[in-house]
């Protein structure tokens, strides 16, 4: 049996929630909202989940993985925008003879709990926090080990400590590792997220603290959303971001993920440029030599990532040269952070304006790469549709590993491919060689 799950895009009623990872990857009660509805469709027989994220795919499928886990099969689709229930059915389930669940639960959006489909969670971070209040009592599920009652309408999670001091009013629910302080007061409607740190006289009520924040010592929260140092208060919709590390901060910073701007690459790609550079100078200066421009510019449309969905990006080629050094200015683009080692080679707004349906529009949710799987399959360079198959089940595939083998087929497979050029052109010089032998001997025997 399959199930068809729609991540919710972002939302700006929630914004500050999404802002490192989607919102079904945000914790809720120490799990995530999709990790809720895998186990859910298992419970109702699925077999096989596919999973519709059109908000950095790339983290979802990370905490989905394949499935395995659950003992079903998963499967992440980046799409560009989040679907409705009747456009994801139309789409993907027009297969009649395919085994779907019962509808309506065959094709779900995930923007509430499951059991829960009057709670919508994402319109404001008010039903946020209502929709947490409501899940609750469920919270406590018995496959959750270690999670106790230790008092009525109080649940503590696994090394829990709580100082005996300190008062816990109900409702309220601690995560797993909480540390609750000298004289801290939390509750009612209070919900502690795992590794959260209270300190001694704070209080908490009406109030969900994220995973690993510090609630610094006499501070209150009251009618908040609390991680790290944003504070967000969810009946006025206002936030801020603390600046006093001793009232609210993060214990684990975390950084919004870039894959184009990772480190490694961009130093990598700077290291290559400064040693390179006399041969990209030679190129250009053979162009100039020949009256001819050394380098060309072009514009292409960036990847749709958070932040900078369809922005214009210049960059540059060698002209005059062999396919490869063509792209040695580019080593810049990946040492700046807008292009990867990896990913889908760059088009023109025209090129990217004439992509007709979602499928070939994956094309673009992917990073701009120097080297791409068409490269690595030996597609010629261009916009045919080999190469616009090639980039769409890239964006869909796209790990590590994919990264590694395109990288290692375009470096070696290059060199193996120059080495039989020149075998071949030395097999060819030899039989022309030895033709002219043959036929210089021919030529002397009629003379003899």
């Amino acid at each position: 049996m399959k199930v068809l799950l729609i991540c919710p895009d972002e939302r700006s009623g929630v914004s500050m929630l999404s802002a490192f990872e989607p919102l079904v990857n945000v914790r809720i009660f120490g799990k995530s909202l999709i990790e809720y509805w895998v186990e859910h469709a298992m419970g109702l027989g699925a077999t096989k989940i596919i999973v519709l994220a059109a908000d950095r795919p790339e983290q979802v499928r990370d905490r989905v993985g394949d499935g395995k886990r659950w003992g079903m099969e998963a499967e992440v689709l980046p799409i560009l925008h989040e679907l409705t229930e009747a456009e994801a059915r139309a789409q993907f389930c027009e297969d009649c003879n395919a085994n779907w669940l019962p509808a309506p639960n065959d094709v779900v959006v995930m923007d509430h709990l499951p059991g829960l489909p009057l709670q919508p969670m994402c319109g404001s971070y008010a039903a946020w926090f209502e929709a947490l209040l409501a899940w609750l009592p469920r919270a406590a599920t018995p496959d959750r080990i270690g999670v106790r009652e230790i008092q009525p309408g109080v649940w503590a999670g696994l090394r829990t400590r709580v100082s005996p001091s300190a008062r816990l009013l109900a409702p309220c629910w601690l995560g797993e590792s909480v540390t609750v302080g000298p004289c801290a007061a939390v509750g009612p409607m209070a919900i502690l997220e795992d590794k959260v740190f209270i300190e001694a006289a704070a209080e908490i009520s009406n109030s969900v603290v994220g995973a690993e924040t510090l609630v610094g010592e006499c501070t209150e929260l009251k009618d908040s959303l609390a991680c790290g140092n944003n504070l967000i208060n969810w009946k006025t919709n206002s936030s801020v971001q603390v600046s006093d590390p001793f009232l609210l901060c993060a214990l684990n910073q975390h950084k919004p993920s870039d894959r184009s701007a990772a480190w490694f690459g961009r130093l990598t790609a700077t290291v290559a440029l400064a040693c390179t550079w006399p041969i990209g100078l030679l190129a250009m200066l053979g162009s100039k030599a020949n009256g001819r421009p050394a380098l060309t510019w072009t514009e292409a449309v960036r990847a749709q990532a958070p932040g900078a969905p369809g922005q214009p990006l210049r960059y540059y080629e060698l002209t005059y040269t062999s396919h490869w050094l063509r792209r040695w200015p580019q080593l810049w683009n990946i040492a700046t952070g807008t292009f990867a080692w990896v990913g889908n080679r760059p088009l023109s707004p025209t090129e990217a304006g004439s992509l007709t349906n979602d499928f070939e529009r994956l094309w673009l949710s992917a990073p701009i790469g120097l080297f791409s799987l068409a490269d690595a399959e030996g597609c010629p360079e261009g916009f045919s549709d080999e190469a616009r198959a090639h980039a769409s089940f890239y964006a869909v595939q796209a790990n590590w590993r994919l990264d590694l083998v395109i990288l290692k087929s375009v470096l070696f497979g290059s060199v193996r491919k120059e080495r039989s050029l020149v075998t071949d052109n030395q097999s060819i010089w030899k039989g022309v060689e030895h033709e002219d032998k043959i036929s210089k001997r021919h030529v002397a025997y009629q003379r003899g």
